[in-house]
């Protein structure tokens, strides 16, 4: 009834039937999740149903605006009329037109620059820089050229053109430059570090080596420990009866003073001391061999990571002349900047004398172009009207009809995005209310499986109800004042001193459940507190042993045995007295097997004495449990018969 009453305790609330049954609360979890999800889907159905009112509402305007004609038409014949770029043609042939427009005016901003300035300015700002970078060539052209090519030859891979700026070529080789010297110092510095690890391992072998013969040493010069010589003679110590020896048979007495168990003792001791010792010797040695293995393995690792001389001479070589190329690179770059600086002055002298010369051959081409470009957009135009007029009225009309069909062409992208956003959000609406169908479908399952449960729980609950009536009346019987007379006689026998007796509290009431509720009664009358707050430790020892044992002796036993564990913890003598004379009449007088397991010694021979056989056929089996010299557990049983006594027979 218990198991039952504790199977069925779930059913009774519903937080507790999470764990033994987590389908029950998954179930009334799903039921609000669904709903909420129904709900949800619900409020996004109305929302896309309003989407789709206003989007219908924009995309009939925006139709409206490109050409009402298409309003007519159905869904596939209005997308593929959408589809269609009638402006796509002409919005190229005008994007083309103002570019060659922009071309043509930068033309003219520099034809109308070059017309402005003085010929004879052009030419002698030409000549100027042209002496200007022939000068710098002859007195530094070619150290510098001499420089940039002898740190070419340093990198084979490396090409730098001629034809490039002094500060590029100098750039480029000083990237170049840097990053080997950075890897030569990288490998020479690891080539020093490999040095100190060699060097320092060498040292760290020979000591190892050194301590490994002095453990060799002290190996050989140690005794020898035969181990199982100690144990034989551990085992002989158990066969020793007085000071006889168990091998030869003679008087150990008539030799020594020391007793034979002691000199036995001592003996094997030194054998196994002896035997530890050799054995750390040998870990030992163990230990400094592996060490020296490690150290010899690690010092040819080192060694295989130096370099070579002749490779090593090589890196350092290489090191001090790209260091030194380095330092002549930055000591020329102000020399290679002015260079760089006059040979591009003398560059823009010369373009620009080139552009003066070819100024008076653009404008004609020019105006014959500008007046291609009117013909072609259809503007009419006089040949009076100067050219910067015609650039503005040319631009200007182009940028109109440009946005113009820009703007058409954006419409009709909008309203095809419009209408595929349209499709889209008709399809999601339609698969909302299909989804809601379907989730409305499953929350009746659930809500049906729910219901299933419930009546499965009520079921359950009326079970455990008449179930703890039933308890109760069966608990009524055992839990009453005949246990707890027997109690209290085995307490008082136990505890004469101690004023108050502990007890079950009997429910008064019929229709009450039973529970194991105890309180104290004062021998005077009258109830006291829990037994936890009115006993000693001591007591409280005692009520619990003597609670076990009425409750064995209150109903008939199955097996006649009382198993005990330590039970005088925190009692005095008189308590163990007391429990040892209990203990005499359930073994002698009511014929129960006490099994008693204690822990000192002077208990266990005064509960020997005490509970020795008493008439035929009573037996007391002492079992003593203890570890030998050498650590092993060993075990002694020695059974006490009964033996008439003697004195009194006779």
């Amino acid at each position: 009834m218990e198991a039952l009453i504790n199977g069925l305790h779930s059913a009774g609330n519903i937080s507790r039937l999470k764990a033994p049954v987590p389908d029950y609360g998954e179930v009334r979890d799903a039921i609000q999740a669904k709903e909420k999800e129904i709900g949800d889907l619900e409020t996004r159905e109305r929302e896309t149903a309003e989407s789709i009112r206003r989007k219908e509402s924009g995309f009939r305007e925006s139709l409206a605006g490109i050409d009402p004609a298409l309003l007519d038409l159905d869904h596939a014949a209005l997308l593929s009329r959408l589809t269609e770029d009638p402006e796509e043609t002409d919005l190229v042939a005008l994007v083309r037109a103002r570019r060659e427009l922009e071309v043509s005016e930068e033309s003219w901003r520099g034809a109308i620059v070059s017309d402005v300035g003085n010929r004879s300015a052009f030419e002698n700002a030409n000549k100027t820089a042209r002496d200007d970078l022939d000068r710098w060539t002859a007195e530094h052209g070619p150290a510098i050229d001499a420089l940039l090519a002898r740190g070419v030859t340093f990198f084979a891979d490396l090409t730098v053109t001629a034809e490039g700026s002094f500060g590029e070529r100098a750039r480029s080789l000083a990237s170049r430059i840097s990053g080997d010297l950075e890897r030569v110092q990288r490998v020479l510095g690891a080539h020093e570090l490999a040095l100190q690890d060699r060097d320092d391992l060498a040292r760290r072998l020979q000591e190892s080596q050194a301590r490994l013969a002095r453990v060799d040493g002290e190996i050989s010069s140690a005794a020898d420990a035969n181990e199982a010589i100690a144990q034989t003679l551990s085992n002989l110590s158990s066969h020793l009866d007085g000071e006889i020896c168990p091998v030869c048979d003679r008087d150990y007495s008539e030799v020594s003073s020391m007793p034979l168990a002691a000199h036995l003792a001592a003996k094997i001791a030194a054998m196994v001391e002896q035997a530890g010792r050799l054995q750390a010797l040998t870990q030992s040695r163990a230990s400094n061999q592996a060490e020296v293995t490690r150290l010899d393995r690690d010092l040819q690792a080192a060694a295989s990571q130096l370099i070579d001389e002749a490779e090593l001479t090589q890196l350092k070589t290489r090191d001090a002349d790209l260091d030194e190329l380095q330092r002549q690179l930055a000591d020329a770059g102000a020399v290679m900047a002015e260079g760089d600086r006059l040979r591009a002055e003398a560059n823009r002298a010369a373009q620009a004398l080139l552009s003066l010369q070819n100024a008076d051959q653009s404008a004609i081409v020019l105006r014959n172009s500008l007046d291609t470009h009117a013909r072609t957009l259809g503007v009419a135009i006089a040949d009076s009207l100067p050219t910067d007029a015609l650039l503005t009225l040319l631009r200007e009309t182009a940028e109109q009809r440009e946005a113009a069909l820009t703007g058409r062409q954006e419409a009709r992208r909008n309203a095809l995005e419009a209408a595929n956003a349209l499709a889209t959000i008709r399809k999601e609406h339609g698969a909302l209310t299909g989804s809601i169908s379907a989730a409305r479908d499953a929350l009746e399952v659930i809500k049906r499986q729910k219901s299933s449960a419930d009546a499965i729980i009520e079921v359950g609950k009326d079970i455990a109800r008449k179930t703890r009536e039933a308890r109760g009346r069966v608990v009524r019987r055992v839990f009453n004042d005949e246990l707890n007379s027997v109690w209290r006689d085995l307490f008082v026998r136990l505890a004469p001193e101690e004023p108050f007796i502990p007890a079950f509290a009997i429910p008064e009431s019929a229709g009450a459940d039973i529970e194991a509720v105890l309180e104290t009664h004062h021998r005077r009358g009258g109830k006291g507190g829990n037994p936890r707050a009115m006993l000693s430790a001591g007591n409280l020892n005692t009520a619990a042993l003597t609670l076990f044992l009425a409750l064995h002796l209150s109903v008939n036993p199955k097996l006649p045995w009382l198993v005990i564990d330590d039970p005088v913890q925190s009692m005095d003598e008189v308590h163990i007295a007391q429990f040892a004379a209990l203990l005499r009449t359930l073994s002698k007088q009511m014929q129960r097997q006490v099994i008693i397991a204690v822990h000192e010694r002077s208990l266990f021979d005064y509960l020997a004495l005490e509970l020795s056989p008493a008439f035929d056929g009573d037996r007391l089996n002492l079992i003593e449990l203890g570890r030998s010299a050498i650590g092993q557990t060993t075990s002694r049983w020695d059974p006490k018969l009964y033996v008439a006594d003697r004195a009194i027979a006779a």
